[in-house]
């Protein structure tokens, strides 16, 4: 059994497939035949092309798209700690004021009232 690897295709290749697959002058069929690629992969190429705008979207290199994602992961997990911390604060000073409404002292010991050690 063979091992098959991925293609590596220069950006200004994609580039070109992509435009001819978007001006639609012709089939996928036809564009992807005449670039010897699967009619597939020529249109999501052309499909990165309309999400992502022509600037540099097919020259980005793995390492450039694995830190934005990393960079996107760390955005929310900060988003998350900073929710928790809102929840937590608003939690302590729910129980301040009821500490102090009632006069009670959280460091006091329930039942030592008045007796020495």
């Amino acid at each position: 059994m063979s091992k098959t690897t991925r293609r590596h295709y220069p950006s200004k290749f994609k580039m070109r497939v992509a435009l001819e697959v978007i001006k639609g002058d012709k089939t996928l069929s036809q564009v992807a035949s005449e670039n010897n690629i699967q009619p597939s992969v020529a249109a999501q190429w052309g499909d990165q092309l309309l999400e992502e705008g022509a600037e540099d979207v097919f020259g980005k290199t793995r390492q450039e798209l694995e830190r934005k994602k990393q960079e996107k992961a760390a955005e929310g997990e900060h988003d998350e700690l900073l929710r928790t911390i809102g929840q937590l604060t608003v939690e302590r000073d729910f129980l301040q004021r009821f500490c102090d409404e009632y006069g009670y002292d959280p460091g006091e010991v329930p039942g030592r009232k008045g007796q020495s050690s």
